[in-house]
């Protein structure tokens, strides 16, 4: 019970930080027109009401894990979009399967996104990170590294490649022990999720304002959810792969799950259900939700 009224509480003040956010917005931009180049590139860490959001559980898998599973992140470098081509080519080739991108704006930056519209990019003011995703092998051609996340009117998706970075400031985050990590399987969920999903509702916006969150703990191709944020979509990613981060405790009724508290989070390896998938069956079941009336025309002798 005292666990549900911290999530109401939770809700109510993000509720109304987004209101004030919006109100503060305008006056700034009244006082202001055009940001100084230092106030511009001034981080965001997030408004400090919301920093206790921010943190994972206190009672996850790490709690249970022996020295030699404990999962953690380490951030190995950032780039900014500022630096030269030269320092981008080189971010590019340190990139690696698995790495975790969390994507933030400065202050001023974040806020002339939101005043132009892109309402999208509110939770960089909110939030020390704005967006997360993992860096993935193209199913089509295992040579090539892609960015997957989940995006608002995309849902689920891979349709980056490494080259779209050039333009986001980014921190990059990296598990201790990837060899732990289960690739096959980590595959299997990436082309499970989109296909599941693969429209504009694949996005989960209750998940986005803390209402309700898809299964965070899968085992099976059928539990595997239709709709992921871009926290979530990670988090998922990596559970069904054998990572059980503490995070995976924050997923209920009234709970955000934010990027930072993804990458914040420590956990366990474990080994998943031991079962070999027929990825193509389960692709055909996510990809068709039969319609009982179009069998009925099919099987004449079918009761409707």
């Amino acid at each position: 019970m005292q666990s549900r009224l911290n999530q109401l509480v939770q809700f109510v003040c993000l509720m109304a930080v987004m209101f004030f956010s919006g109100w503060g917005l305008a006056a700034d931009m009244e006082k202001q027109e055009t940001p100084a180049t230092a106030k511009s590139a001034e981080p965001s860490n997030g408004w400090f009401i919301l920093k206790w959001m921010e943190k994972p559980s206190s009672h996850g898998p790490s709690k249970k894990a022996a020295p030699e599973d404990l999962a953690e992140f380490k951030q190995v470098f950032s780039f900014e979009h500022a630096m030269d081509d030269a320092a981008f080519k080189r971010t590019l080739g340190k990139l690696q399967e698995g790495d975790v991108l969390a994507y933030r704006l400065g202050k001023w930056e974040a806020r002339k996104e939101i005043f132009t519209g892109k309402l999208n990019k509110v939770a960089y003011r909110l939030y020390k990170y704005g967006h997360l995703a993992i860096v993935v092998r193209d199913p089509e051609n295992t040579k090539q590294l892609r960015i997957f996340s989940s995006e608002s009117f995309k849902g689920p998706n891979m349709q980056e490649g490494l080259e779209t970075l050039r333009t986001h400031n980014f921190d990059v985050y990296r598990l201790n022990k990837w060899e732990r990590v289960d690739k096959t399987r980590l595959n299997e969920f990436v082309q499970l999720a989109m296909k599941k999903a693969g429209h504009w509702y694949g996005y989960d916006f209750s998940g986005m304002f803390g209402l309700w969150n898809s299964n965070l703990k899968p085992k099976k191709p059928d539990e595997i959810g239709h709709d992921y944020i871009c926290s979530t979509i990670v988090l998922t990613a990596l559970h069904y792969s054998g990572v059980e981060l503490d995070s995976d405790e924050r997923g209920g009724l009234l709970d955000i799950v934010t990027p930072a508290q993804v990458v914040n989070s420590k956990g366990r390896y474990v080994t998943p259900p031991d079962a070999t998938i027929d990825i193509e069956l389960a692709q055909a079941q996510a990809k068709t939700n039969k319609d009982p009336a179009s069998e009925c025309g099919k099987d004449s002798q079918k009761q409707c």
